[in-house]
């Protein structure tokens, strides 16, 4: 655990891939930690009751560093500054991860999505990609 700038309590939850930095040209961010504040869970709740259950939110919650370890889907948004890490734990789920001035990297929301609405998501980028 370290203390943000902030004041807040944050805990590493990892660092973008090699993979991502080169496809979205994020080379100053090469090296950042991905940290998650101890106090997301307050900027999160009013996503809880789009969860199967409080289990599967709180679930969410404790295995962030596994979606951004293993996702099932990653995509750039460049508008907002943000890289959304898309993956399953009790369901699927997408994990935002915030660059600020491609400094600081941080959790900044999670909510459930459908694996279908990630599909469409996934072939559309892939379709953007060839062309």
């Amino acid at each position: 655990m370290v203390k943000s700038k902030r004041g807040y309590t944050t805990k590493i939850v990892g660092f973008i891939s090699d993979e991502l930095i080169a496809k979205y040209q994020l080379e100053n961010c090469a090296g950042k930690e991905i940290v998650q504040s101890t106090q997301l869970d307050v900027h999160t709740r009013k996503h809880a009751n789009d969860f199967f259950d409080i289990d599967s939110y709180h679930n969410t919650l404790v295995n962030i560093d596994k979606i951004i370890a293993r996702p099932y889907h990653v995509e750039y948004d460049e508008v907002k500054k943000s890289i959304k890490y898309y993956g399953k734990v009790d369901q699927y789920v997408c994990v935002v991860v915030k660059i600020q001035d491609k400094k600081e990297l941080f959790v900044s929301t999670f909510y459930p999505l459908s694996k279908e609405k990630i599909d469409k998501l996934k072939n559309k980028n892939e379709k953007v990609a060839i062309e």
